[in-house]
């Protein structure tokens, strides 16, 4: 298209196109086979602001276009509520690799320096400082740990 005619673009060829922001009547027609040329032109303004809102969630290409931008909508609209209270930092993949650390570092020869001691050295060292966020009696966070993973792991 010539730049006369596609007035929609500007000097970078980036689209320009704005939607007013009046809410579109719902008045019916008398006799849906008269439609006036400015009811048709409604229509497709219409159109047009659907399209553009199905481009902007990346569904242009899709078979079922509509169905998923009422999807869309909807997520937006109506989100999954999230669950309440703190974040999980524990799972059980950080708590089998501190139960095989734990356990590679304590010797069951020696009586005095045991799971404790272990958690001890263990709080001062990466991951388990920046998992255990500075909270008071680390080592003490990370022997609770180290007993619930040893729990699960009998089981």
């Amino acid at each position: 298209m010539t730049d006369l005619i596609d007035m929609n673009h500007d000097e970078k060829r980036k689209a320009k196109i704005q939607f007013s922001r009046e809410p579109i009547s719902t008045e019916s027609v008398e006799n849906s086979s008269d439609f006036s040329t400015e009811h048709y032109a409604r229509r497709e303004l219409e159109y047009l602001k659907l399209r553009a809102l199905a481009h902007s969630f990346g569904l242009d290409d899709e078979p079922q276009m509509w169905f998923y931008l009422a999807l869309k909508l909807a997520q937006l609209h109506y989100p999954e509520p999230k669950k309440a209270g703190r974040k999980l930092k524990w799972d059980n993949q950080s708590r089998k690799v501190l139960l095989s650390e734990v356990e590679h570092m304590v010797d069951p020869s020696d009586q005095t320096h045991g799971v404790n001691h272990v958690c001890k050295i263990l709080a001062k060292k990466e991951p388990w400082l920046s998992l255990l966020g500075g909270k008071p009696n680390q080592s003490e966070a990370l022997r609770i740990q180290y007993y619930k993973a040893k729990n699960v792991h009998k089981k």
